[in-house]
């Protein structure tokens, strides 16, 4: 099976497997359907352009009002292929939900329509296509008609067609030939149905096309069919995020309780423990995955549960470890009555004082709700760079954000944002490195209407304009292009932008910040990047450090994401152990803060709610653990010769090397790898390419 992708302006296709293992094969069935030979349309058409009037009162009346439509909103017949696309940012989200959530559905409908000549596609609500896919025959048919992701298939767009009536109407249709409003695509046919969600809302449609001389005659079930089986899928996934959340509500309501909660299963295993029960019976480890007869009386009470039956009545414990608490335990099932769980309550008596526990660590500064609250430190470094910041924000003058990759350069520069003057404004960030070349203009400057093909009929503004009264924030400037560079200096300079095709200058009042990764020094010397245009951004310098700088930080910034991470996957916050810190603090963190984050979602992952030991962070950790660095007090020599192979110090190698280590660790799946490598998964795509042509 092959997808239809978009890189730019243009397709591309790529090879799926046929079957992926673990894909559930039995799913849903489709009744076989034999569709009656349409009439031939193209008298009525013709007669329909000319006039405005359907003489044959057999079209079908949704058609019919969708050609009367096309007409009030000037859609032009004979419009030759989709002319309206929508950036791929916008909809990428959505579109990797639905590849992962819908690959069984795909490749049962493939297996039904690969002989036949037919493709499928599926739309979100607004008519922009999400993923296109089929043989390769078929596709290299579409690709004529830009039917592929980020086409906006939409009546005002291409007219009369099965997807935008499915939208329109929320039932499903089918539009043959000339029944198309534009002539261009009456020599194809397609079949659409609605997707739903469990709330009733519109989420998008199935639809199933090809040319006419296709077999079409199962395409509309076919398409029901998987629009059906899509919404069960949506209504499984809303379904366990609510088990979710719910989870997580009653963590954090057993945490913030002023008595100590436990909860035991049925074999005496304490599997929860909130932060109260672990300070009333002063265990210095993690309490969860300890056996309850450690701490109380419980083999007594697990024997009397097991004669009464487990009668819903408190029962009092003696606590081992202070027998001044007052301990509680009720007997509770879930859905199941195998499932038998106790949960045991704590509180102090009058007189008792809770058991000595070792001493709060240093809390991290972080600023809650205020500009740079979500900046996470507490070294001295980091808080003279947010010290420089706060007054930079205060300056209208240009920023330039200084600092490797994964620092947090896109965080201060919002941080900026929110303190300054601009506040009220938009936030508007642009990443150069990301921009094709031939788009460059038309993203930065907008365009008119006409100003190329493909263009909005009405023209669209461009980011200097959606900054107006707010903040531009240029990400990666030192990869925007040589000759591309001399399209900025204007606009920086005097706050004034021409559209691509336009003729009129728009005055525009923005707060600029900058970020790079790279040495400006070095590529002015070079050549590869603009002095005057870096004199026009470099005006106030933040530099940020690295994590390997500021090591005090790593554990502030684990512990805090930790928590983040465990209240939105429903664990509850286990912490990490004295060993599984210094490790993360030993390591140098090339990839830094982004670096160190999934490298949490990792271990939280590993660690299913208990405490985070070395065992439970990534395997390039752990191999590291063992070795020594800079920071264990060893020369830089035996520090380096630490990592094996570490002779080769060329940024874009290492890089190189990093993405092919995670493609080979995720077996090539390129979601899970970008995720791993905190980028999209375009961006990998388009790092691949750099690095192999040929790929």
């Amino acid at each position: 099976m092959y997808v239809l992708q978009r890189n730019g302006d243009v397709f591309e296709m790529r090879q799926e497997p046929l079957m992926a293992e673990g894909v559930n094969r039995s799913g849903f069935l489709f009744n076989s359907y034999s569709g009656a030979p349409r009439a031939n349309r193209r008298e009525t058409w013709e007669s329909f352009i000319r006039t405005g009037k359907i003489v044959d009162d057999s079209l079908p009346r949704p058609i019919a009002a969708s050609w009367m439509r096309c007409r009030d909103l000037g859609v032009d017949p004979l419009l030759p292929k989709c002319a309206e696309f929508t950036p791929m940012s916008q909809i990428n989200t959505q579109a990797e939900i639905y590849a992962e959530l819908a690959a069984g559905v795909e490749r049962q409908v493939y297996e039904q329509i690969k002989e036949k000549g037919l493709l499928m596609t599926v739309s979100e609500a607004n008519g922009r296509l999400l993923r296109t896919c089929g043989n390769k025959d078929v596709l290299l048919q579409a690709d004529q008609l830009y039917f592929g992701p980020g086409a906006v298939w939409s009546e005002r767009s291409v007219g009369t067609n099965a997807i935008s009536l499915a939208l329109s109407d929320g039932m499903p249709a089918q539009v043959m030939g000339e029944e198309h409003f534009c002539s261009s695509h009456q020599a194809w046919g397609c079949s659409a149905a609605p997707i739903f969600t469990p709330f009733g809302q519109l989420w998008g449609c199935f639809d199933i096309s090809g040319p006419t001389s296709a077999d079409h005659r199962q395409a509309l079930w076919l398409a029901v069919g998987a629009a059906r089986e899509i919404e069960r899928l949506l209504l499984n996934a809303s379904l366990s995020s609510m088990e979710n959340k719910s989870r997580t509500l009653l963590s954090t309501l057993f945490s913030s309780m002023p008595i100590g909660v436990l909860m035991v299963d049925e074999s005496g295993i304490i599997t929860y423990a909130n932060a109260q029960a672990e300070r009333l019976l002063g265990f210095s480890g993690d309490v969860r995955g300890g056996r309850a007869e450690a701490f109380f009386d419980y083999t007594l009470y697990a024997r009397q549960q097991a004669e009464k039956g487990g009668q819903p009545e408190g029962v009092p414990l003696r606590c081992l470890t202070n027998s001044s608490l007052t301990a509680c335990a009720m007997p509770f099932m879930t859905g199941r009555s195998e499932a038998r769980y106790t949960l045991v309550t704590l509180q102090a008596g009058v007189e008792a004082r809770p058991a000595p526990i070792a001493p709060v660590p240093h809390v991290p500064r972080r600023e809650g709700t205020r500009p740079f609250g979500d900046i996470v430190y507490r070294s001295e470094k980091m808080s003279r760079t947010v010290e420089q910041a706060r007054h930079m924000a205060k300056s209208p003058a240009a920023v330039l954000l200084l600092g490797e990759t994964g620092t947090g350069k896109e965080l201060f520069a919002r941080a900026i944002h929110k303190a300054s003057r601009c506040s009220d404004g938009p936030f508007v960030a642009v990443n150069c490195g990301a921009l094709p070349r031939e788009l460059i203009q038309s993203e930065l400057f907008g365009y008119e209407r006409g100003a190329f093909t493909g263009a909005v009929e009405k023209g669209r503004p461009g980011k200097f304009e959606l900054a107006d009264k707010g903040t531009l924030f240029l990400d990666e400037i030192s990869e925007m292009p040589l000759e591309m560079q001399v399209n900025l200096l204007r606009p920086l300079e005097d706050r004034c932008v021409t559209r691509v095709g336009g003729k009129q200058s728009r005055m525009v009042d923005f707060r600029l910040v900058t970020a790079t990764n790279r040495n400006l020094d070095e590529l002015m010397a070079s050549g590869a990047f603009r002095e005057d245009l870096f004199y026009r951004i470099h005006v106030l310098a933040l530099e940020i450090p690295p994590l390997r700088e500021r090591r005090e930080d790593i554990a502030v910034i684990a512990e805090y994401h930790c928590k983040r991470l465990c209240r939105t996957y429903g664990h509850p916050f286990g912490g990490f152990s004295a060993e599984a810190l210094r490790v993360m603090e030993d390591y140098d963190w090339p990839g830094n803060v982004r670096q160190l984050v999934h490298s949490v979602e990792f271990a939280v992952n590993m660690a299913q709610g208990g405490c985070i030991l070395p065992p439970h962070l990534p395997a390039h950790l752990q191999s590291c653990a063992g070795g020594t660095n800079a920071a264990s007090g060893q020369p830089d020599g035996q520090a380096v010769a630490a990592l094996p192979g570490m002779t080769d110090f060329n940024l874009d190698n290492q890089e190189a090397k990093v993405i092919r280590c995670a493609l080979k660790h995720y077996n090539g799946n390129m979601l899970q790898a970008a995720k791993a490598l905190g980028i999209g998964r375009n961006t990998l795509y388009a790092k691949l390419r750099k690095i192999d042509p040929e790929a």
